[in-house]
């Protein structure tokens, strides 16, 4: 899967499910604030539960899918859409090369 980041957002970032277990190390548990809506995401695109995701807060990025793909929207409503449309949440949803994905604001 392959996505170009046209627009960032305020503070996107790749996350999993995070190390736990490791804090004795000094190593901290990290991974998505909403693990719940990571994990499901997953589910509905076919992928292990704790793939790593994207992760949008307040601003959300634009992305270009260089390849066709399926992907899920869940968490917050930051408002996504192609081409004007709204992009269903909590959704399985196939797009096509050449998408762009819009998101708002929270």
């Amino acid at each position: 899967m392959s996505l170009r980041i046209i627009k960032p957002g305020l503070h996107t970032t790749v996350q999993d499910l995070g190390r736990p277990g490791w804090r004795r190390f000094g190593i901290p548990e990290g991974g998505a604030m909403d693990s719940i809506a990571l994990r499901t995401a997953n589910l509905l695109v076919g992928n292990a539960p704790g793939a790593a995701g994207l992760e949008l807060t307040l601003n959300g990025p634009q992305l270009l899918a260089e390849e066709a793909m399926l992907i899920a929207v869940c968490g917050a409503d930051l408002a996504p859409s192609i081409d004007g449309e709204a992009l269903p949440l909590r959704r399985p949803v196939w797009i096509d090369a050449g998408t762009v994905i819009h998101f708002g604001s929270a």
